[in-house]
């Protein structure tokens, strides 16, 4: 009699342990489906302007009329190049004050730059000694203008000064506050190489 009962109830509780155990495993799927349903419903309840595709046009939009601005925007210098005798004249002043750049610190990095001498009449117009082409000075000039006028960070050559810092010279930029060191001192340096294609543009 003793050993039925003990059956009986092995048994009852066997049974109540498998009801748990389904009603947990219902539990967990209800739980399961009210979550995967709250996130669609959350999904609907994006508007249109949030959604990725319309934030990237966006993005897309903005980035391409910068871009275009930054090309309307740039500068052209009127380079004026001609021969006088044995000697090649520059338009300078004019150059340096499109640019905001002191005449003497173009006149010293374009006679470094070309290995030659020259000065500044009372045209304004440098006088240098040699015979030079104007794709010549136009390629000193690019170099000149992508290390002492182009900020690096955003390309802005418009809103570039060069400052003092104790001993050393820096290019700051208005435009995006970036800054970068141009050497102990403000005079010519003689470069390598050629400028970046980006600044042909602007000769």
């Amino acid at each position: 009699m003793s050993g039925t009962s003990d059956d009986e109830f092995s048994e009852l509780d066997a049974s109540l342990k498998e009801f748990a155990r389904k009603r947990q495993s219902r539990l967990r799927s209800m739980k399961s489906a009210q979550q995967q349903a709250n996130a669609s419903q959350h999904v609907e309840q994006i508007p249109t302007e949030l959604e990725y595709e319309t934030l990237l046009k966006c993005a897309m939009a903005v980035l391409k009329k910068g871009k275009d601005q930054g090309e309307s925007t740039r500068i052209k210098l009127p380079l004026d190049v001609k021969r006088e005798a044995r000697k090649t004249s520059i338009n300078i002043v004019e150059i340096a004050n499109i640019l905001n750049r002191s005449v003497e610190h173009l006149v010293s990095f374009i006679s470094n730059e070309l290995m030659a001498t020259g000065s500044v009449n009372k045209d304004g117009k440098l006088l240098i000694k040699g015979m030079f082409i104007r794709s010549e000075i136009q390629e000193v000039l690019r170099r000149y203008i992508e290390h002492f006028v182009v900020c690096k960070i955003c390309e802005n050559v418009e809103d570039t000064e060069i400052v003092r810092e104790k001993r050393l010279y820096f290019l700051k930029c208005s435009k995006c506050g970036g800054a970068r060191c141009v050497g102990n001192a403000v005079e010519g340096i003689t470069t390598k190489g050629k400028a970046k294609p980006q600044l042909r543009g602007m000769l």
